[in-house]
């Protein structure tokens, strides 16, 4: 072997190993599992950037709920996700509210997604409606109906105001959701938090719903890390107080409108955030 090839193959390797490594966090080979990686239930790295291990299936309905989209297949979670959409479930149907509508929560071993989110890769996110549509209200959607649907927005994007989807049972589903011991933070539109505010300020469980860009006909709910995953990375705790401040203000205006805009922009030029090794052995 000359030393020149000698070097070649020296020079090779670390290329073919950072291509290989590249390839393991491809949104398209996570997408591609079908079933959750065997082991004990583990949360690893972040809610942006992370995988599930022991994940288990919420079942496309149940007391309570109905699945949205199954045919994109995110409807895994860390155990504590599926047993917290279940007691939520649980919860509304004591309280008289309409039979949840669940979007996603994530596949079957987390990772990044081909669409839609830069979450929901740890297995502790869950999307759901904020209410039905008004003449589905009370009545049952078969999993047909239910895969294209898209829920009635509570927010006219344009005007940041409520719409007459807008009823008091859409905050008394907030409450109940942002009372749960296990939610770390809960994302809904800024016009859907102002109203809240306008209502119920001073309550301590509003200072778990966090203005964010979007979030019209659903909000985004988010889990703390569960103790038995130390590899899980928690976010930083919410601040303290309900939020009914002027940061709330701020998110109503039109510099608000312009950095959602920027940041889109931004998104679709930077890479995503690299995966944590532990993830390459969920996808063996």
């Amino acid at each position: 072997m000359t030393r020149a090839f000698a070097l070649a193959i020296a020079l090779a390797l670390p290329l073919a190993m950072r291509s290989a490594d590249r390839s393991w966090t491809r949104t398209s080979v996570w997408s591609a599992q079908r079933t959750p990686k065997a082991g004990p239930a583990r949360a690893i790295g972040a809610y942006t950037a992370g995988c599930v291990q022991g994940a288990v299936a919420l079942p496309g309905s149940g007391p309570g709920f109905e699945v949205m989209h199954l045919g994109r297949h995110r409807y895994f979670g860390h155990p504590t996700l599926v047993a917290f959409v279940r007691r939520l479930a649980e919860a509304a149907g004591a309280a008289r509210l309409p039979v949840l509508l669940v979007g996603d929560l994530a596949q079957a071993r987390g990772g990044p997604t081909p669409t839609d989110h830069g979450s929901h890769q740890s297995g502790l996110d869950v999307d759901i409606a904020y209410t039905r549509p008004i003449q589905m209200l009370w009545q049952p959607l078969a999993a047909s109906e239910r895969e294209g649907l898209q829920p009635p927005a509570v927010v006219d994007l344009p005007t940041l105001k409520l719409t007459t989807a807008w009823t008091p049972m859409v905050g008394d589903l907030l409450e109940l959701a942002a009372k749960d011991s296990a939610v770390e933070r809960i994302f809904v539109n800024p016009a859907v938090k102002r109203a809240l505010c306008r209502k119920d300020a001073g309550a301590p469980w509003l200072g778990k719903l966090r203005p964010w860009w979007g979030h019209h006909d659903h909000f985004h709910v988010r889990l703390k890390c569960p103790s038995s995953s130390g590899e899980c990375r928690a976010q930083p705790p919410v601040p303290f107080g309900d939020g009914c401040d002027e940061t709330l203000d701020w998110w109503l205006t039109e510099e608000a409108r312009e950095a959602a805009l920027a940041r889109q922009r931004a998104v679709h030029r930077l890479a995503a955030a690299p995966l944590p090794g532990r993830c390459r052995a969920v996808l063996r």
